[in-house]
């Protein structure tokens, strides 16, 4: 499956798609965010881009990756899409971010300092002191030739008064989308917003989830995620007090011949679509079956019901790990001599 694979339904897909009672997320708006998500990742690699079924490319944005000092690199990161379907909505858009795919990327991604955030209008309470420092870095500082940050660009991009505004973003992306929807939340109030992003990492601890809490940003985020990836549990595998934010649909795969370290194949936005778009229609929203990964075909993955065990048990025997190497490398750092010049 390639990303022109993906696409919405043809029915309206900010509207709630008429379905089974026991659905518990959209299929045509889950699809259509899928698609603009991956459309941000084909910008940032130069290739083409197909935008969503009964939507056109309006804009897109930049961030500023930090590496150190006054260092640092402005990349694409997302783009923006104009609803020009067959009910007659003005003003109504799509905000795509994507996910991780340079070095600089990893460079934050690994930074997990709190910082502020500080909404474009008005301000959210509790101010959240607590976020992510290389999230908010990317989506709230301007480097290099940059004129205005992202935060800045895209709320200089949207109308005054759009009538909706759809966000997502997968991995980083997804990090950043919930960013945008607390701050268009706290600055445009009384927009319609609606986010399913996918394999979101956690952003902020306390007061961020209360700031999204009482701003009502976090009624408003969908997460989607597969079990088996840890992504969504960073930094909170390593770091304490980073929370999870709004409603999470779960799915649950993995490659039955690989490890624990075999983490990008079930990160991967493709095969997780490849899943979610084969349980979405099911009274479940369950699918158990198995697929090809999406980018080494000849890498069979399985697709089964998520377990029951918590996957908090799973965190805290990942930080036993993750502490254990800390300290072994502590020890073995005091045995080896120093080479004398």
């Amino acid at each position: 499956m390639n990303s022109d694979q993906i696409h919405s339904a043809d029915n309206d897909a900010a509207t709630e798609t008429q379905a089974p009672d026991a659905m518990r997320i959209d299929p045509a708006m889950t699809q259509t965010l899928a698609q603009a998500s991956l459309a941000a990742y084909n910008d940032y690699e130069g290739k083409p881009f197909t935008p969503p079924a009964n939507y056109r490319f309006f804009a897109r944005f930049t961030g500023w990756d930090d590496w150190i000092g006054e260092f640092g690199e402005e990349e694409r990161f997302g783009l923006i899409f104009k609803y020009f379907g067959p009910q007659q909505i003005a003003n109504r858009f799509i905000v795509a971010f994507r996910g991780t795919d340079s070095y600089s990327d990893m460079l934050e991604d690994a930074f997990w300092e709190w910082s502020t955030f500080k909404p474009y209008r008005n301000s959210v309470s509790p101010t959240p002191d607590d976020v992510c420092g290389g999230f908010n870095g990317i989506y709230a500082t301007k480097g290099g030739s940059m004129s205005a940050t992202m935060q800045q660009q895209i709320f200089s991009l949207l109308p005054e008064n759009p009538s909706e505004v759809l966000i997502t973003g997968h991995s980083l992306g997804g990090a950043l989308s919930q960013l945008f929807t607390l701050d268009i939340s706290a600055s445009f109030p009384n927009v319609r917003i609606r986010t399913i992003n996918f394999a979101s990492p956690r952003v902020g601890g306390q007061d961020w989830k209360a700031a999204c809490d009482n701003s009502g940003a976090t009624s408003r985020i969908t997460r989607v995620i597969n079990y088996y990836d840890y992504v969504p549990d960073f930094p909170q595998m390593i770091v304490d007090n980073y929370v999870s934010i709004g409603t999470e649909f779960q799915t649950a795969f993995y490659g039955p011949d690989w490890g624990i370290l075999d983490e990008l194949p079930r990160h991967r936005l493709l095969n997780l679509m490849t899943v979610v778009s084969h349980c979405l229609w099911l009274p479940s929203q369950i699918w158990v079956g198995n697929f090809w990964d999406a980018v080494k075909p000849n890498y069979l993955m399985k697709s089964v019901a998520p377990p029951d065990v918590s996957k908090d048990e799973i965190i805290a025997k990942l930080r036993e790990l993750h502490e254990l190497e800390i300290s072994t490398r502590a020890a073995e750092s005091r045995t080896i001599p120093l080479i004398q010049s």
